[in-house]
């Protein structure tokens, strides 16, 4: 018993003694070891398709960052030479033109109203896309009135856009005009006239404001998209011909613009007021068609197929409805509105003894 103990405890349970793995056992540990192998197939696999994804990513991010900087430095490079070229066609700058010094001085005084994004004045894309190429053409053309490259449908569009942005800035004087009505107020109101313009100044000028530091010989103005007022009656006098440069000439180049876009604001203005009201005259009254614009009218058939035979009917023109009318109502002082009534009876707008406050334009209401 004692060597049978000894030998269990050396050579293991008696029923262990010269065991020998079955062929089932093989097949087990088979079996294990190729499902850890297939296992580890997998897990490398997985690995390397992971690794190929993370750096086919890292290199796609990589490329487009360098895009990305390519583009930025593309448009830095861009921006400029728009800004030392001065032109600036990201925003639409709000201006009244006036000939108040023109006579003395030989100046044409530009005064801002406003300077918004283009984004913000005209929001669908369409319109703005349509507004920026009218104004590269304007810019090649030489011709400053930019509206008249636009079509028929989207002057409209694009010109009443522009009356709600201005009429937006007198909002308050509507309302206190509107209540004149009703209540004793010392509020008038004037008509303006306003189209867009795409032009840039080379001349000289700024060497009067700043004295001190003048600008070299390429001084010139910005090139940007312009809404432009002006008052209807200065309109008429100088399309008339009573309202002239100085023979002395003009304050500097930049006046000499200024008073070109004038002239040539006077030609749509007078040609407008033509084509509505079939008379001669710059100072014919407007009627009913307040906002100036000539409407499309209908021609019966039989009409049509007569003037056949007469020659081609006078058709739509680019020149057409490229300026807007605007109501603004502007408040005067007691004094000179009582002035203003008195001479506008029995005087000529000649004999208004300098008043600036008295509107001498047309009154919706008084």
């Amino acid at each position: 018993s004692i060597l049978a103990r000894e030998s269990w405890v050396f050579l293991g349970p008696p029923s262990t003694v010269g065991w020998q793995p079955s062929a089932m056992d093989s097949v087990v540990r088979s079996s294990r070891r190729s499902d850890r192998s297939l296992l580890v197939l997998i897990v490398q696999r997985i690995y390397a398709r992971t690794s190929l994804a993370f750096l086919a990513g890292a290199l796609a991010v990589s490329l487009l960052h360098a895009l990305r900087q390519a583009y930025l430095r593309i448009q830095r490079a861009r921006d400029e030479g728009l800004w030392k070229r001065h032109v600036d066609f990201s925003v639409i700058q709000a201006c009244v033109l006036s000939t108040e010094h023109l006579a003395a001085l030989g100046r044409v005084e530009k005064r801002t109203l406003f300077v918004k994004p283009i984004s913000e004045v005209f929001r669908n894309e369409y319109i703005q896309a349509r507004v920026l190429e009218a104004a590269h053409k304007a810019a090649a053309s030489k011709d400053p009135m930019m509206v008249i490259q636009l079509s028929e449908e989207d002057k409209w569009h694009v010109l009443n856009t522009c009356t709600n942005h201005i009429s937006s800035l007198f909002a308050p004087y509507h309302i206190f005009f509107n209540e004149a009505r009703r209540t004793k107020s010392y509020y008038k109101s004037a008509w303006y006239c306003f189209t867009m313009t795409c032009a840039q100044t080379e001349a000289c000028g700024r060497w009067f404001i700043t004295p001190l530091k003048p600008v070299g010989a390429g001084d010139c103005g910005s090139l940007r998209i312009r809404i432009v007022l002006v008052n209807e009656q200065e309109l008429r006098e100088i399309a008339e011909g009573t309202l002239e440069a100085p023979t002395t000439g003009m304050f500097n180049g930049r006046h000499e613009s200024r008073w070109q876009i004038c002239q040539r604001f006077a030609e749509l203005f007078s040609r407008q007021l033509r084509r509505v009201t079939g008379s001669m005259d710059t100072h014919e009254d407007w009627g009913k068609n307040l906002c100036g614009r000539l409407g499309k009218k209908k021609v019966a058939s039989n009409v049509r197929l007569q003037s056949y035979g007469e020659g081609p009917p006078g058709g739509y023109e680019p020149e057409d409805n490229s300026i807007l009318r605007i109501h603004i109502p502007f408040p005067t002082s007691k004094n000179s509105c009582d002035r203003g009534d008195s001479n506008e009876k029995h005087q000529s707008s000649d004999s208004l003894g300098g008043d600036e406050n008295v509107s001498r334009d047309v009154v919706l209401f008084e």
